[in-house]
């Protein structure tokens, strides 16, 4: 099998300046977890998550610094980073303030094992399909489940697991 057998297309798209209200009421009504964001070529920029929004409007904390001469240390990199990260998020006025680029993607040729362990990173809910340089959909963990629960209807002879 592959991902253009279970691939979500048209992907549901915005630009890198669609402001993050209009992403949040996208992602809302189209009851989805994120968006590719393209050019207007409709080339991958990078995507934007319901952990974006959620990190851009949670509290900001400040990591921990030790005070050495007339300087301070962040005790934690870890800490350091995640304020940084959280500082540019909260920043965030359009969806090209959000991405990040270096985005996992895939191909409609994709076979689904590929696909599958790609998406057991926690970090990766959604893989932009690409062809001809182009988004063409997007393969979700919703997709994914969709599969499982059709192979495991198909295996259990569709009695729903009560043989």
């Amino acid at each position: 099998m592959l991902a253009r057998e279970i691939m979500t297309s048209p992907a549901i798209t915005v630009t890198p300046e669609t402001h993050i209200p209009e992403v949040a009421r996208r992602m809302r009504e189209h009851q989805i977890s994120g968006m590719p964001v393209v050019d207007g070529d409709n080339h991958l920029l990078g995507i934007v998550t319901d952990y974006d929004l959620i990190l851009r409007n949670a509290p900001v904390r400040e990591p921990r610094y030790f005070a050495f001469l007339s300087g301070v240390i962040p005790l934690s990199l870890d800490e350091h980073r995640h304020y940084k990260e959280q500082l540019r998020h909260t920043l965030a006025i359009t969806a090209g303030d959000l991405i990040e680029p270096g985005v996992a993607t895939i191909t409609p040729d994709t076979p689904m094992e590929e696909v599958m362990e790609t998406m057991l990173d926690t970090k990766i809910t959604m893989l932009p399909v690409i062809e001809d340089e182009q988004v063409i959909g997007v393969v979700t963990r919703t997709d994914l489940v969709r599969l499982i629960e059709q192979l495991e209807s198909a295996l259990d002879g569709g009695t729903g697991g009560a043989g």
